[in-house]
């Protein structure tokens, strides 16, 4: 959650790699373990259009 609550929009942009439920959702919501989601967020970034774009692409 953001600190600042004016920034609550962009907070929901991305997806922290540092939260360790952050990435436990990011992996339940594409199926995979949670030690690949934590990688391809290290990898990819933490822009959750850019790491949902990612994951589309390897799914397709």
């Amino acid at each position: 959650m953001a600190d600042d609550k004016s920034k609550t929009k962009q907070d929901r942009k991305l997806v922290s790699g540092e939260e360790p439920y952050e990435v436990a959702a990011f992996a339940r919501k594409h199926g995979i373990p949670q030690s690949e989601a934590a990688t391809i967020i290290k990898r990819y970034g933490p822009s959750r259009r850019k790491l949902d774009a990612h994951m589309a692409s390897r799914n397709a």
